[in-house]
C-alpha cells in the first residue's frame, strides 16, 4: 500500500478572505435562533464558509462577531462569512421572504420532510433556521417557515448539537444546489 502524505496548507488553495467575499456564494442563508454556544456559533461560520454560504442571521441571545471564543472554533470565517443580526428571530424570517427565500426550519414537526427525500429547485433561495440547544427553533418561528426538514435518525437519542446539524444540513444543501448549478 503507498503512503499517503497530507498536504500542507500552502499545497491547499484555499482562498483569501477577499476572494471568498467576491466569489459566488450558495443561494442559502443560515439563521441561528437563540444559540446560546459560542463554540456553536463560530462551527456554524467555519462551515458556512466552507460551502460558500451567503450570510448567517444571528438572532435574539446568538452572540456577534468578534469574540475570542468565537473565534476559537470559527478560525477567522467571522471576517469572511457575511452576516446580520437580528433582535428577534421573527424579523429575519420576514426578511429573507421579503427577499424571495423559501425559509425552512430544521425541525422535528408533524409532516416535515426527511432530508434525504428533499428535493431543491434550481431557480430558488433558501435559508435554513437552527435552533437553541435545548429548545430547538421557537414555535413561532416554525410556523412562519415555508416547511420543516428533519434528520432520521436511528439511535436512541432524538436530537443532534447544533453544529453537528448545521454541517450535515449544509452539505446536503451544498451538493443538491451545485448539482443543480451544473444541469
Amino acid at each position: 500500500m503507498s503512503e499517503l502524505r497530507k498536504l500542507k496548507i500552502v499545497e491547499m488553495n484555499r482562498l483569501t478572505v477577499e476572494e471568498f467575499k467576491e466569489a459566488e456564494k450558495l443561494p442559502l442563508v443560515v439563521v441561528l435562533d437563540e444559540v446560546r454556544s459560542l463554540h456553536n456559533i463560530g462551527a456554524v461560520f467555519r462551515t458556512s464558509d466552507a460551502f460558500l454560504v451567503n450570510a448567517i442571521y444571528l438572532c435574539g441571545i446568538t452572540a456577534t462577531p468578534p469574540h475570542p471564543e468565537m473565534h476559537k472554533t470559527a478560525l477567522g470565517a467571522e471576517y469572511s462569512v457575511d452576516w446580520k443580526y437580528f433582535k428577534k428571530t421573527q424579523e429575519a424570517v420576514e426578511d429573507l421572504k421579503n427577499q424571495g427565500y423559501t425559509v425552512l426550519s430544521i425541525e422535528q414537526c408533524e409532516g416535515s420532510t426527511l432530508l434525504d427525500e428533499l428535493t431543491l429547485e434550481k431557480d430558488k433561495k433558501y435559508a435554513i433556521v437552527l435552533g437553541n440547544e435545548v429548545k430547538g427553533v421557537q414555535q413561532e418561528v416554525v410556523n412562519m417557515c415555508d416547511g420543516c426538514i428533519e434528520i432520521p435518525q436511528y439511535g436512541t437519542k432524538h436530537s443532534l448539537n447544533v453544529s453537528v446539524t448545521a454541517g450535515i444540513m449544509l452539505w446536503e444543501f451544498a451538493n443538491k444546489l451545485i448539482r443543480l448549478k451544473k444541469n
